[in-house]
């Protein structure tokens, strides 16, 4: 019980100091000092390059490979070629382990090995406690450089592949993400280029060796390495281990980065797609009409509106109007994404009961006609700046986070300097920035809603001619084609896109 006394006594002791209320409390500014790319980055004569961030705090070294390989990669009827080479690199075996064998090697070690692939890059992960790390490096570059991809685990991936397809329209929010892909960029376009069973029938075990030799060279990697090492020894460490690589005669068959962007559109519409889901699931927003330079200060601006839009702090206007105020929606937010490699996009998203569709697409819009006609309050500003600045600072707060960003950038041809430009950026967007980048890049009029439900009771407030929903987004509502799981070609009734 002393202590307790101790404690009483020293608050009243102190008591002039401490306010009363918690709104009272005030703290002192920190300081963010963002690490700097020089001296973090070196390159392998004719293989990768390298970010090295060291970190003694835990026995635990950390290594990220990413390459642009992707999708975009697959020859014309073999979709899903790239994935499977991707994720079968660390399930099917490497020249001198079998699978299992390898799995169990992994496990003595403590070690996690993953490897992936998607639309525009691909990749491969390593994590190892530091005193097993040559064991370790051993075992990821024999899976880099030489997997065997096992028949019998390859088909295994095809079984089970197969068998997440046919489940394909069992979540409301796959069928969302899906339906707006393909109005946002269109069907033609590599990243909705859908897997199919014919196409997994096409793909074969030679092709994914034939894939991987083509396209997995140390000549397109890009390494994010941190954690418990020394850097000169770990940089001889890889440099013995890409000097055994197989290397392949690349020549004319080198990646064609950049992939190419999408061409297409959905036109301004409703959209629905008829689902038997509790509750409906909603997009709206547009694509941007240009991709920003990663030095336009706009995209700076961007970030602002979105975090008062919708964002995840403190602050958002659509939870705020459509969840806290109307009790309306279940989840709710916004993003305005300046897009990387291609325009991006604003896009809202809310979940709601049926019959509170129109309601809440009603305040939606009322919220984004309020950003581009009223001026943001100061502190809303300021909240806002302060959220998304908070949000850097945890973004580099490990060394494994420092080495990745960094090493992205490489890759999407990012300046180093963008972060210090984004922290200096943030804190200098004005009131009138955001104004007149709100009318600029809010488009209401060039909206796509789609919306995933029931549409009975979606339309329940209809009257003569067209539902409250229809009136509101000033368009008739387009229903979508429902689409076989499989293939995902279009069965049933729908209605052609304009």
């Amino acid at each position: 019980m002393k202590w307790v006394l101790a404690f009483a006594l020293a608050l009243l002791a102190d008591q002039k100091t401490i306010p009363p209320h918690p709104h009272a409390l005030r703290f002192p500014a920190g300081t963010l000092h963002l690490p700097v790319a020089e001296g973090r980055r070196f390159q392998i004569p004719g293989g990768p390059t390298i970010y090295l961030a060291e970190d003694h705090t835990l026995p635990l070294v950390e290594i990220t490979v990413a390459m642009p390989i992707g999708s975009f990669l697959d020859p014309p009827g073999m979709a899903g070629l790239s994935y499977l080479t991707g994720s079968q690199l660390r399930r099917a075996g490497s020249a001198h382990l079998s699978a299992d064998e390898f799995d169990e090697r992994v496990d003595d070690l403590g070690a996690r090995l993953e490897s992936m692939a998607g639309a525009t890059r691909s990749g491969a992960s390593l994590s190892v406690p530091s005193w097993a790390l040559d064991e370790g490096l051993a075992l990821f570059f024999g899976m880099l450089s030489a997997p065997t991809f096992q028949a019998d685990r390859v088909e295994t991936a095809r079984t089970n592949l197969l068998e997440s397809m046919s489940r394909r329209n069992e979540d409301a929010l796959e069928i969302l993400q899906r339906e707006w892909d393909w109005l946002m960029f269109g069907e033609r376009h590599f990243s909705n280029r859908p897997i199919t069973p014919v196409t997994l029938a096409a793909i074969d075990r030679q092709n994914l060796v034939d894939f991987h030799r083509r396209y997995w060279q140390p000549d397109t990697m890009i390494l994010a390495v941190s954690g418990d090492f020394d850097a000169q020894e770990m940089l001889a460490s890889l440099d013995r281990s890409f000097s055994d690589w197989p290397h392949a005669d690349r020549g004319a068959e080198a990646t064609d980065w950049v992939p190419p962007a999408p061409q297409g559109a959905a036109p301004p519409g409703l959209y629905h797609y008829e689902a038997d889901f509790p509750q409906a699931k909603v997009f709206l927003g547009h694509r941007l009409s240009t991709l920003l330079d990663w030095d336009d200060p706009d995209r700076l601006v961007l970030e602002v509106i979105a975090e008062i839009l919708g964002g995840s702090g403190a602050i958002s206007r659509i939870a705020g109007r459509l969840r806290t105020a109307e009790g309306l929606v279940y989840r709710a937010a916004a993003e305005f994404d300046p897009g990387e490699l291609w325009p991006g996009s604003l896009r809202i998203f809310f979940e709601t009961q049926s019959t509170s569709v129109a309601r809440a697409v009603e305040l939606a819009l009322e919220e984004i006609d309020r950003g581009r006609t009223s001026p943001v309050h100061p502190k809303e500003l300021e909240v806002a700046k302060q959220t998304l600045l908070a949000r850097l600072r945890l973004d580099f707060d490990t060394a494994e986070e420092i080495a990745g960003y960094f090493a992205q950038d490489e890759l999407l041809g990012r300046p180093h300097g963008y972060w210090q430009d984004y922290l200096e950026g943030v804190g200098e967007v004005s009131l009138k920035a955001v104004t007149e980048a709100a009318r600029v890049y809010l488009q209401p009029d060039e909206f796509v809603v789609l919306v995933v439900g029931r549409w009975a009771e979606i339309s329940a407030d209809a009257l003569p001619g067209k539902s409250t929903l229809e009136r509101l987004c000033g368009h008739r509502v387009i229903h979508l084609p429902a689409r076989d799981p499989l293939t995902l070609q279009p069965v049933g009734i729908g209605e052609p896109i304009p």
